[in-house]
């Protein structure tokens, strides 16, 4: 069986939705952060970069959470959340890794500002920074989907699940989901599918679908 090392407060939330969408059954050890946890001799010797999640499938053992979640979707779904086109898998990979190289940096960036920061270590001018380029990656995202609904060959698949579960960030930043038209209904969309359901803890997602 497949395990899962994770928490349901980080980065493992994408892999988890991915297990689930693909419908594999797996096992998931709870490992917190820090010297207990991810910092540990024993996790470290799992992944000596010491992060989570990793995914451990029959001795393939993985870390980096969207190249695993392509995996899964790639090995186990591949007709569900993949592409059989080499173009449709080039997108794939295209917002797959936008999603967390743009869009996430910037989400993360504004949330420390607004949210995490203790109040006098807060910087106004940053946050500012950050939700700009927020928004404009929303702007981006909002034409890309105007058409279909969705990212690539007019479906659900696995770089739309990648890009929503950044998205589940923006609570945090400061960002006003609404303003950019047709990404409120297409996270609500996709958070309401049954595997999101399963794989998210309700606190993460339910003030993006109220």
């Amino acid at each position: 069986m497949i395990k899962l090392y994770g928490n349901p407060y980080s980065r493992a939330n994408r892999v988890r939705w991915a297990l689930h969408e693909a419908e594999i059954p797996y096992a998931e050890e709870q490992v917190e952060l820090g010297e207990s946890g991810t910092r540990s001799p024993s996790f470290l010797a799992i992944n000596p970069n010491g992060h989570i999640p990793v995914l451990d499938d029959g001795g393939l053992v993985l870390f980096e959470s969207v190249p695993i979640s392509l995996y899964i979707a790639k090995r186990y779904a591949p007709d569900r959340l993949y592409a059989a086109e080499i173009q449709d898998e080039a997108k794939i990979l295209q917002w797959s890794v936008w999603a967390i190289t743009e869009l996430e940096k910037y989400l993360e960036a504004a949330s420390l500002q607004v949210t995490w920061l203790p109040a006098a270590s807060r910087s106004a001018d940053k946050a500012a920074a950050a939700q700009a380029e927020a928004r404009r990656c929303l702007a981006m995202l909002s034409e890309a989907i105007a058409s279909s609904g969705y990212l690539v060959g007019g479906r659900f698949g696995i770089a739309d699940l990648i890009v929503t579960e950044v998205l589940t960030n923006i609570v945090h930043s400061g960002v006003d989901l609404q303003s950019h038209d047709g990404i409120d209904a297409y996270v609500r969309r996709n958070l309401s599918r049954g595997a999101a359901e399963k794989a998210f803890a309700p606190d993460v997602i339910a003030p993006l679908l109220q």
